[in-house]
């Protein structure tokens, strides 16, 4: 039987490309990537004055959203807050930004005629809408209307008994020519239906669908 040595003779010697390659490191796996720093997550803002007075108590952040350097929150106190942003300065431009309060106002909303049910929900959805430059509200159960940036109030109009705001079409706007009117158009749940409507430099409800049935031994309260 051969020694180690003579059977080590016997191999070929291994090749230099092969070799090298097998003395490089690993390709990084998905660890190693998170120090290559796609992106960075940073405090945006802190000590957000939730109350005009400064004592915050019991009120809290519903809802955020966020568009061209505004920042704009809602809170269950039914006041929504529009933050301007201030870049950081040039000779620090990783540092942070700064964001002042423009506006802190109270959108309005429809109470019914026997009061709410429980306490308000306050604001409970921004919905934005850049490429008509308006922005709906859902505060209270009441939807109301608004201009970007800084939210001044346009058409005059409030939907009430609303529940939930959105299905915009993000495909919309991209598919080519159209021969419908410019706008956006968006989705409202009501209590028993739901409704569609189109919002450009006016709001049209384009069609109403029953949402449910309701059953004849149930009971049903509007808001």
């Amino acid at each position: 039987m051969a020694s180690d040595p003579q059977r080590k003779q016997g191999r070929p010697a291994p090749d230099p490309a092969i070799a090298s390659q097998r003395q490089q490191p690993p390709l990084p796996g998905p660890t190693a990537l998170l120090g290559s720093h796609p992106y960075a997550l940073r405090p945006l803002l802190q000590h957000v004055p939730l109350a005009a007075d400064g004592e915050n108590g019991d009120i809290k952040i519903n809802c955020v959203d966020y568009y061209d350097g505004n920042l704009y929150i809602g809170t269950s106190a039914s006041e929504l807050l529009h933050f301007f942003r201030i870049p950081p300065d040039q000779s620090e431009p990783r540092g942070p930004a700064t964001f002042i309060l423009a506006r802190r106002f109270s959108p309005k909303y429809t109470e019914p005629a026997g009061g709410f049910n429980g306490s308000r929900p306050g604001v409970q959805q921004i919905l934005l809408l850049p490429r008509v430059n308006k922005a709906c509200v859902l505060c209270n159960w009441t939807v109301t209307f608004y201009s970007l940036p800084e939210l001044s109030p346009v058409f005059d109009i409030q939907v009430k008994n609303c529940n939930w705001i959105g299905g915009v079409d993000l495909n919309e706007g991209h598919d080519g020519p159209s021969d419908r009117a410019p706008g956006v158009t968006i989705l409202l749940s009501l209590n028993r239906r739901i409704q569609v409507v189109r919002i450009g430099d006016d709001v049209r409800s384009l069609r109403v669908r029953q949402a449910f049935r309701t059953l004849p031994d149930a009971k049903t309260t509007d808001r």
